[in-house]
Protein backbone atom coordinates (compact mmCIF):
# COMPACT_ATOMS: atom_id res chain seq x y z
CA UNK A 1 0.00 0.00 0.00
CA UNK A 2 1.73 3.07 -1.06
CA UNK A 3 2.28 5.88 1.73
CA UNK A 4 -0.18 8.90 2.05
CA UNK A 5 1.22 12.08 1.23
CA UNK A 6 -0.50 14.20 3.65
CA UNK A 7 0.66 11.91 6.65
CA UNK A 8 4.43 11.85 5.61
CA UNK A 9 6.27 14.03 7.87
CA UNK A 10 9.72 13.74 5.72
CA UNK A 11 11.24 16.63 3.72
CA UNK A 12 13.49 16.10 1.42
CA UNK A 13 15.59 19.41 1.11
CA UNK A 14 17.87 19.93 -1.96
CA UNK A 15 20.87 22.17 -2.27
CA UNK A 16 20.93 24.13 -5.76
CA UNK A 17 24.42 25.77 -6.40
CA UNK A 18 24.17 29.00 -7.02
CA UNK A 19 21.12 30.24 -6.20
CA UNK A 20 19.87 31.76 -2.44
CA UNK A 21 16.58 30.12 -1.22
CA UNK A 22 14.15 32.38 -3.60
CA UNK A 23 15.52 31.23 -6.37
CA UNK A 24 17.88 34.42 -7.21
CA UNK A 25 21.74 33.64 -8.61
CA UNK A 26 24.55 34.59 -6.06
CA UNK A 27 28.06 35.24 -6.64
CA UNK A 28 29.89 32.37 -6.35
CA UNK A 29 33.84 32.02 -5.60
CA UNK A 30 35.99 34.04 -8.56
CA UNK A 31 36.48 31.18 -11.61
CA UNK A 32 40.28 32.10 -11.70
CA UNK A 33 40.49 31.30 -7.69
CA UNK A 34 39.02 28.03 -8.36
CA UNK A 35 41.76 25.45 -8.90
CA UNK A 36 40.86 22.55 -11.53
CA UNK A 37 42.91 19.12 -10.73
CA UNK A 38 43.25 16.92 -13.56
CA UNK A 39 43.78 13.33 -12.55
CA UNK A 40 46.89 11.49 -14.56
CA UNK A 41 44.43 9.12 -16.52
CA UNK A 42 45.65 5.26 -17.45
CA UNK A 43 47.54 5.10 -21.12
CA UNK A 44 46.14 3.05 -22.94
CA UNK A 45 48.33 0.47 -24.58
CA UNK A 46 49.36 1.05 -28.13
CA UNK A 47 47.13 -1.15 -30.85
CA UNK A 48 49.41 -3.13 -32.76
CA UNK A 49 48.13 -3.59 -36.08
CA UNK A 50 48.82 -6.95 -37.82
CA UNK A 51 51.63 -7.23 -40.56
CA UNK A 52 50.64 -7.12 -44.04
CA UNK A 53 49.58 -10.76 -45.50
CA UNK A 54 52.59 -11.62 -47.70
CA UNK A 55 51.52 -11.10 -51.43
CA UNK A 56 50.17 -13.96 -52.92
CA UNK A 57 50.44 -14.08 -56.70
CA UNK A 58 47.19 -15.79 -57.03
CA UNK A 59 45.35 -13.22 -55.53
CA UNK A 60 47.00 -10.29 -56.58
CA UNK A 61 45.93 -11.65 -60.07
CA UNK A 62 42.48 -11.75 -58.83
CA UNK A 63 42.32 -8.14 -57.85
CA UNK A 64 43.36 -7.01 -60.80
CA UNK A 65 40.80 -8.76 -63.28
CA UNK A 66 38.33 -7.74 -60.84
CA UNK A 67 39.25 -4.65 -61.16
CA UNK A 68 39.20 -4.45 -64.72
CA UNK A 69 36.01 -5.90 -65.03
CA UNK A 70 34.76 -3.34 -62.97
CA UNK A 71 36.03 -0.97 -65.45
CA UNK A 72 34.67 -2.75 -68.65
CA UNK A 73 31.55 -2.53 -66.40
CA UNK A 74 31.60 1.09 -65.75
CA UNK A 75 32.48 1.41 -69.58
CA UNK A 76 29.50 -0.42 -70.90
CA UNK A 77 27.27 1.25 -68.49
CA UNK A 78 28.57 4.69 -69.88
CA UNK A 79 28.09 3.60 -73.55
CA UNK A 80 24.56 2.38 -72.59
CA UNK A 81 23.46 5.55 -70.81
CA UNK A 82 25.00 7.81 -73.91
CA UNK A 83 23.23 5.47 -76.28
CA UNK A 84 20.30 5.23 -74.40
CA UNK A 85 19.95 9.17 -74.36
CA UNK A 86 20.96 9.37 -78.23
CA UNK A 87 17.92 7.06 -79.26
CA UNK A 88 15.58 8.09 -76.91
CA UNK A 89 13.31 10.66 -79.03
CA UNK A 90 13.36 7.87 -82.03
CA UNK A 91 10.04 6.69 -80.85
CA UNK A 92 8.50 10.00 -81.63
CA UNK A 93 10.65 10.82 -85.17
CA UNK A 94 9.32 7.45 -86.30
CA UNK A 95 5.50 8.30 -86.07
CA UNK A 96 6.59 11.83 -87.79
CA UNK A 97 7.29 9.99 -90.61
CA UNK A 98 3.77 9.48 -92.19
CA UNK A 99 3.50 13.12 -91.84
CA UNK A 100 7.10 13.95 -94.07
CA UNK A 101 5.18 11.40 -96.27
CA UNK A 102 2.23 12.81 -96.88
CA UNK A 103 4.33 16.66 -97.51
CA UNK A 104 6.09 14.84 -100.22
CA UNK A 105 3.22 13.73 -101.42
CA UNK A 106 1.06 16.76 -101.25
CA UNK A 107 3.62 18.78 -102.76
CA UNK A 108 4.32 16.74 -105.55
CA UNK A 109 0.44 16.61 -106.07
CA UNK A 110 0.14 20.37 -106.31
CA UNK A 111 3.44 20.76 -108.68
CA UNK A 112 1.47 18.35 -111.45
CA UNK A 113 -1.57 20.18 -111.66
CA UNK A 114 -2.40 22.11 -114.65
CA UNK A 115 -2.78 25.13 -113.27
CA UNK A 116 -0.97 27.53 -111.61
CA UNK A 117 -2.68 29.33 -108.94
CA UNK A 118 -1.37 27.36 -105.40
CA UNK A 119 1.90 27.87 -106.66
CA UNK A 120 2.34 30.33 -103.17
CA UNK A 121 0.46 27.81 -101.45
CA UNK A 122 2.61 25.08 -102.43
CA UNK A 123 5.53 26.50 -101.99
CA UNK A 124 4.25 27.79 -98.08
CA UNK A 125 3.70 23.73 -98.02
CA UNK A 126 7.66 23.11 -98.82
CA UNK A 127 9.03 25.47 -96.81
CA UNK A 128 6.95 24.11 -93.69
CA UNK A 129 8.20 20.66 -95.16
CA UNK A 130 12.17 21.97 -95.11
CA UNK A 131 11.67 23.77 -91.85
CA UNK A 132 10.10 19.82 -90.04
CA UNK A 133 12.99 18.15 -91.49
CA UNK A 134 15.73 20.45 -90.66
CA UNK A 135 14.40 20.05 -87.14
CA UNK A 136 14.56 16.65 -87.21
CA UNK A 137 18.00 16.37 -88.76
CA UNK A 138 19.12 18.34 -85.64
CA UNK A 139 17.89 15.53 -83.82
CA UNK A 140 19.60 12.64 -85.66
CA UNK A 141 17.20 12.21 -88.80
CA UNK A 142 18.74 11.52 -92.48
CA UNK A 143 17.30 10.22 -95.28
CA UNK A 144 18.46 6.85 -97.26
CA UNK A 145 19.44 7.46 -101.11
CA UNK A 146 19.60 4.06 -102.39
CA UNK A 147 19.28 4.29 -106.27
CA UNK A 148 22.00 2.94 -107.87
CA UNK A 149 22.89 0.97 -104.63
CA UNK A 150 22.90 -2.82 -104.35
CA UNK A 151 19.73 -3.89 -102.77
CA UNK A 152 20.62 -4.79 -99.26
CA UNK A 153 18.04 -6.21 -97.60
CA UNK A 154 19.05 -4.71 -93.85
CA UNK A 155 18.44 -1.43 -95.03
CA UNK A 156 15.69 -1.88 -98.21
CA UNK A 157 12.39 -3.53 -98.59
CA UNK A 158 12.14 -4.65 -102.09
CA UNK A 159 8.71 -4.71 -103.28
CA UNK A 160 8.64 -4.28 -107.35
CA UNK A 161 10.96 -5.58 -109.40
CA UNK A 162 12.09 -3.72 -112.79
CA UNK A 163 13.33 -6.76 -115.41
CA UNK A 164 13.75 -3.71 -118.06
CA UNK A 165 16.52 -1.63 -116.14
CA UNK A 166 19.92 -1.85 -117.55
CA UNK A 167 21.34 -1.87 -114.26
CA UNK A 168 23.21 -4.74 -113.31
CA UNK A 169 20.74 -7.43 -110.94
CA UNK A 170 19.78 -6.39 -107.50
CA UNK A 171 20.38 -3.13 -108.16
CA UNK A 172 17.87 -0.28 -106.47
CA UNK A 173 16.13 1.43 -109.37
CA UNK A 174 13.92 3.56 -107.82
CA UNK A 175 12.51 4.38 -104.50
CA UNK A 176 8.67 3.77 -103.68
CA UNK A 177 9.03 5.06 -99.87
CA UNK A 178 11.91 6.72 -97.75
CA UNK A 179 14.04 5.36 -95.86
CA UNK A 180 14.95 6.85 -93.10
CA UNK A 181 18.17 6.85 -90.77
CA UNK A 182 17.97 7.97 -86.98
CA UNK A 183 21.79 8.29 -85.91
CA UNK A 184 23.47 5.12 -86.90
CA UNK A 185 20.69 2.86 -86.91
CA UNK A 186 18.06 2.52 -89.80
CA UNK A 187 14.51 3.77 -88.49
CA UNK A 188 12.47 2.70 -91.41
CA UNK A 189 13.83 1.08 -94.57
CA UNK A 190 13.26 2.15 -98.15
CA UNK A 191 10.02 0.78 -100.25
CA UNK A 192 12.34 0.35 -103.48
CA UNK A 193 12.07 -1.76 -106.71
CA UNK A 194 14.98 -3.55 -107.68
CA UNK A 195 16.46 -4.61 -111.12
CA UNK A 196 16.33 -8.34 -112.44
CA UNK A 197 17.82 -10.12 -115.24
CA UNK A 198 15.47 -12.44 -116.87
CA UNK A 199 18.18 -14.74 -116.19
CA UNK A 200 18.41 -14.45 -112.97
Amino acid sequence: MAPDPEQSDDIEILEVVGVDEDGIPVETEDPEDVEVVFEDLPVAPAVRRPAPPTEDPALKERFLRLQADFENYKKRIERERSDYFRHATSGLVARLLPVLDNFERAIAAARGRADAGGDALTEGVALIQRQLLDELAREGLHPMDPVGATFDPELHEAVATDPASDAPSHTVTAVLQRGWFFHDRVLRAALVRVSVREES
